[in-house]
């Protein structure tokens, strides 16, 4: 290697110059004096402009063309009205529920059955029947029965239907 050559700027040098498109001012002092440099800078600048043509034409054409917004969106006009619409409905909603609320499940409209049976149906044997059963669903000849072993349980008979945790007589 010559001491021609150290003098000159390395050729990734150059390439970094081309693609920041800027120097320091010793490599620029260089490159004005040096016929050498500037013939391989001037190369280099060349190959890279024939790569950006041959990538242009080598690249397929977009399916789809993009246009950006020049200015602003247009706002809709009630668009602003989208939250006073929503409270209005919540407030409305709220209103008819107070309403509802107040006015008791009592005030049924005209023409429904009501929902209570009528005091006469109280009074029907069939009714009395279905009552009696829905206290105590046992036949009289049982509830005889039980009526007799009322207050007749000792400590050996509940302990013996749940015998205690802490005997092992089960083991």
């Amino acid at each position: 290697m010559s001491a021609d050559a150290a003098s000159h700027i390395p050729e990734i040098r150059i390439i970094q110059m081309i693609a920041d498109g800027d120097g320091l001012r010793d490599e620029r002092e260089h490159l004005g004096q040096c016929a050498l440099c500037r013939d391989m800078m001037a190369a280099l600048t060349n190959d890279l402009d024939q790569f950006r043509q041959q990538a242009a034409m080598a690249a397929p054409a977009p399916q789809r063309h993009f246009v950006l917004p020049a200015g602003r969106p247009q706002r809709h006009p009630f668009r602003r009205w989208r939250l006073g619409w929503a409270a209005a409905g919540t407030v409305l909603s709220v209103a008819l529920l107070t309403i509802f609320l107040w006015r008791g499940a009592d005030n049924q409209l005209p023409g429904l059955p009501p929902s209570t049976p009528p005091v006469a149906a109280l009074d029907n044997p069939e009714m009395i029947e279905v009552n009696m059963l829905a206290e105590n669903a046992l036949p009289e000849a049982y509830l005889v029965l039980s009526e007799s072993l009322e207050g007749g349980y000792d400590e050996g008979f509940i302990d013996f239907l749940i015998p205690s945790l802490d005997d092992d007589s089960m083991s």
